[in-house]
């Protein structure tokens, strides 16, 4: 069983699986150009929130799991990268760190009580992340859906549960793994059959999905769903997510769906899947910058298509009875900022500085359409 620091989303990084780069002339070519693209997009970007603070949790999630990827690319870098290269991406950390110090937490706003809870337990764990080599598998044969999105929302509508089941379930699964590993009984983490359902099994689309890789991450690195190979698990879902993002793509992005674009990148190339490290994406993201350095999105519309913000089938317990809707944390100042869409922003481009500085050509090339 994992000690109990063994935990997701790290400022600082040991005790990770090395991954040494890989570099030639063609290498230099494609790659580094691309690499500082994205730190002259990541330096704007922070810039902007270092100005105007979030009190969105999930961005200092994603602030966390940046910093820790990128400090663990610096650290790795090969001798023949570029020295001002290097010394902007150790700017950017450096930024991230301001950011994180200057932070008063205890302003941060927080959509319900499960989801603090949620939330409060990522952030007083925060200490190591386990970090998946990049590789290419057999992911990329995935085709797009067929129909349309249209179709593909009201397929969602049937599947997705809403924010508030979401995040009782991904509470009750946190609980457990913590309550597991205070008796230090291992292999034990218990879950009710809805969030059973809910989080390992039958289909599901959309923030459903990556719900249920994050708890599924969380599950794996406390070791709490014995007889479960979580990695296949994951697995099977980033290659669902995979579908959906080429689909997203081939839908021309509609509104509202740019953060779950961008999540999805995030997710399942941080669990090592490089199929989503591709080119074309990193400069759609790169483009949707807006010219003050955020990253704006209309969540709104989508989620309310697909019910996600919608009631919970059956009433909660008094004492956990919240309002659900999108709050106002993840607009900051400036209108049509927003700071979840940001997040992923950060977290997906730092992913692919770390995949173009430690993998070799594979990764240049849209090889997998």
């Amino acid at each position: 069983m994992y000690a109990t620091n063994v935990v997701l989303f790290a400022f600082t990084l040991s005790s990770v699986l090395a991954i040494y780069p890989y570099f030639d002339t063609q290498d230099f070519i494609y790659n580094v150009p691309k690499v500082y693209r994205i730190s002259i997009t990541l330096d704007k970007l922070l810039d902007y929130y270092e100005q105007k603070p979030s009190k969105d949790p999930e961005w200092y999630i994603s602030l966390g799991l940046a910093r820790g990827q990128l400090e663990y690319t610096i650290n790795e870098l090969d001798k023949s990268v570029p020295e001002k290269l290097r010394e902007n991406l150790k700017n950017i950390t450096r930024k991230m760190d301001r950011i994180r110090n200057n932070t008063d937490y205890t302003k941060l706003v927080y959509r319900s009580k499960d989801y603090e809870y949620v939330v409060k337990s990522i952030f007083e764990n925060m200490g190591v992340t386990l970090l998946e080599p990049i590789t290419i598998g057999t992911m990329g044969t995935q085709k797009p859906y067929r129909f349309t999105f249209e179709q593909y929302v009201q397929e969602a509508r049937t599947k997705m549960p809403s924010r508030k089941a979401a995040d009782a379930c991904t509470m009750q699964l946190l609980i457990s793994a913590m309550e597991s590993q205070t008796t230090q009984s291992e292999g034990v983490c218990e879950l009710t059959p809805e969030c059973q359902t809910q989080i390992m099994q039958g289909s599901g689309l959309a923030f459903q999905q990556m719900s249920r890789v994050r708890a599924a991450i969380l599950a794996r690195l406390f070791d709490c769903m014995e007889g479960v190979d979580l990695s296949a698990h994951i697995y099977k879902l980033c290659i669902q997510i995979y579908k959906e993002t080429k689909s997203l793509e081939a839908w021309d992005h509609p509104a509202g769906t740019r953060t779950l674009f961008m999540q999805q990148i995030l997710y399942c190339s941080w669990q090592g899947y490089g199929e989503f490290i591709k080119p074309r994406w990193m400069n759609k993201i790169i483009s949707w910058q807006e010219p003050k350095g955020c990253y704006a999105d209309d969540r709104q519309p989508f989620m309310k298509l697909t019910g996600f913000i919608g009631p919970t089938s059956s009433p909660p317990p008094k004492d956990r009875e919240e309002e659900y809707r999108v709050k106002k944390a993840a607009k900051s100042e400036g209108g049509n900022c927003n700071s979840l869409t940001s997040a992923m922003a950060l977290g997906s481009l730092v992913i692919y500085v770390r995949a173009l500085l430690e993998t070799d050509q594979a990764f240049q090339y849209d090889v997998f359409l």
